[in-house]
C-alpha cells in the first residue's frame, strides 16, 4: 500500500485488543496466509489492519476453537459456506465417536479379564485365489466387501483375510482379501494354528483388537512362534451378524 491512510489502519496491538487474538496469533496466520496484514511499513516491519478484518479473524478464532487445523481453515476461508461447516462438522463427530468407542474400549480392557478362549488345531493345505491392497481402517471393511464379491464364493472353505502388516489409521498393511479354489494359484501351507471365535460387536473395530491379543498372548505364553500372517477366517460369510475365527499359523 503506498501512502496509506493511517488513521483507518490499526496496530497490531489494537488489532489484536479488538479481534480478541494475540500478536503471536496473528503473526502466525499472516505467516500461515490466513490473515494478512493491510499494509507492512517497510521501514520498521511494523502490521496494521483495518477494522473490516475484524470478522474473518474471529472466523479464524472460532474455528480454531473448534478443531479446524489452519491449512483447512485457509481453504474455508476461500468460500466459507454453510456446506463447507457442515461437511466439517459431520466429519468431527464422526472422529469423536470413534475415539469415544476406542476410549471406552480401553476401559473394558483395563476391567476385565481375556473373555477369549484360544484352541489350536491341525489345518491342510489350501489353495485359494485373492487380491491385495494397502488400506487403513476406514477403507478396510469396504475393500474386503468389493474383494469377496469380486472374487465369488469359494469351493473349499470360508472366505479369510490376510494381514501381511499392520492396519490402523497410520499404518496401511497391506491386506490380503482370499476366497478358497480348489485351483487357485496361491497356497496357505498346512500347520497347526491357534484360534479363537468372534461374533458381533467383537468382530468391529477397535474389539477386535482384543482377539489378536489373546490369539499373539497365548503363542507367547506357551512359547510358540507366528508362522505367517494372522488370518480372519469369516464362517459365515458377509452376513449380517459376522461370526469369525481369528487364527494365528504356529510353528
Amino acid at each position: 500500500m503506498v501512502g496509506p491512510d493511517m488513521e483507518n489502519l490499526l496496530t497490531i496491538g489494537e488489532f489484536a485488543s479488538a479481534s480478541r487474538l494475540s500478536q503471536k496469533a496473528l503473526r502466525l496466520y499472516g505467516e500461515k496466509g490466513l490473515l494478512a496484514p493491510t499494509w507492512v511499513d517497510p521501514d520498521s516491519g511494523y502490521r496494521y489492519y483495518v477494522f473490516d478484518q475484524v470478522r474473518e479473524a474471529t472466523l479464524i478464532a472460532l474455528l480454531r476453537r473448534g478443531g479446524m487445523p489452519l491449512a483447512e481453515i485457509r481453504v474455508f476461508l476461500r468460500e466459507p459456506t454453510v456446506e463447507h461447516l457442515e461437511e466439517y462438522e459431520r466429519r468431527v463427530t464422526d472422529e469423536f465417536a470413534e475415539r469415544r468407542r476406542v476410549l471406552r474400549y480401553v476401559k473394558r480392557i483395563l476391567k476385565e479379564e481375556s473373555m477369549y478362549d484360544v484352541l489350536t488345531r491341525q489345518v491342510p493345505e489350501q489353495q485359494y485365489v485373492g487380491r491385495t491392497k494397502r488400506v487403513l481402517v476406514p477403507e478396510l471393511e469396504s475393500f474386503i466387501c468389493s474383494t469377496f464379491e469380486e472374487l465369488g464364493d469359494g469351493d473349499g472353505g470360508h472366505p479369510f483375510v490376510l494381514y501381511h502388516g499392520p492396519v490402523n489409521n497410520e499404518e496401511d498393511g497391506p491386506v490380503e482379501a482370499c476366497v478358497p479354489q480348489r485351483h487357485g494359484e496361491k497356497r496357505l501351507p498346512a500347520g497347526e494354528v491357534a484360534f479363537t471365535e468372534i461374533s458381533g460387536s467383537q468382530c468391529s473395530f477397535p474389539e477386535i483388537l482384543g482377539a489378536y491379543e489373546a490369539v499373539y498372548r497365548w503363542a507367547r505364553e506357551q512359547g510358540r512362534e507366528p508362522d505367517g500372517p494372522p488370518r480372519e477366517i469369516y464362517l459365515n460369510g458377509l452376513g449380517e451378524e459376522l461370526h469369525m475365527e481369528i487364527a494365528l499359523p504356529l510353528r
